[in-house]
């Protein structure tokens, strides 16, 4: 009579030990690698703020202020607004979820692990272990190793650190010029006299 409580027996070692797989983008299934979790956790991010983007242009435009969601002026403009944004919410934490599962499960552990990320202080030893230990290097209990990162997946993973290393640069640049302008001209206002 066999356990239905013991875990699955496969053979990890056998002739497809070395299967890959191509992971897909918002699949709740399979393993991802730390450079893939970083992407896809941007692109997912990405879209729900250009879904995002709209529907708070929508609400500004019919005068659904901060203001007015927490006293309830707006009526039923205010309660849409308070539903997209709940939904929108909502949508956010359950991608971050389904990602840090595949990236557990890449790492050989348990996607319940995951719930730890409610957990303050714990959240951040998870953060550290998802983001910087590599996962394991042949198949596992979740699935095959998915295959290389694309030239996309490394494009969509740095886009975040691009984007605050520019940031930063135009922090520094823009006071610096706007400095070097009005001595420019302060000389040249002193030559001209």
């Amino acid at each position: 009579m066999s356990d239905p409580y013991a875990k699955p027996q496969a053979d990890l070692g056998g002739a497809n030990s070395q299967a890959t797989y191509q992971p897909k983008f918002l699949s709740t299934q399979g393993r991802i690698g730390r450079l893939r979790y970083l992407a896809y956790s941007m692109g997912a991010s990405f879209l729900l703020y250009l879904v995002a983007i709209p529907v708070v242009l929508i609400f500004a435009a019919a005068g659904v202020t901060a203001s007015s969601l927490t006293s309830g002026e707006a009526g039923a403009a205010s309660a849409i607004a308070m539903l997209a944004i709940v939904v929108l919410y909502i949508a956010m934490i359950a991608i971050s979820f389904i990602y840090a599962k595949r990236r557990l499960n890449d790492l050989g552990q348990t996607g319940w692990l995951s719930l730890l990320m409610l957990v303050p202080l714990v959240n951040l030893i998870l953060a550290i272990y998802i983001l910087f230990f590599p996962g394991q290097p042949a198949n596992n209990q979740y699935g095959a190793k998915p295959v290389s990162n694309t030239t996309g997946v490394v494009i969509l993973a740095f886009f975040p650190l691009l984007i605050f290393i520019l940031g930063i640069v135009a922090a520094v640049s823009l006071p610096a010029y706007q400095d070097y302008v009005q001595r420019a001209e302060q000389a040249q206002s002193q030559f001209q006299e």
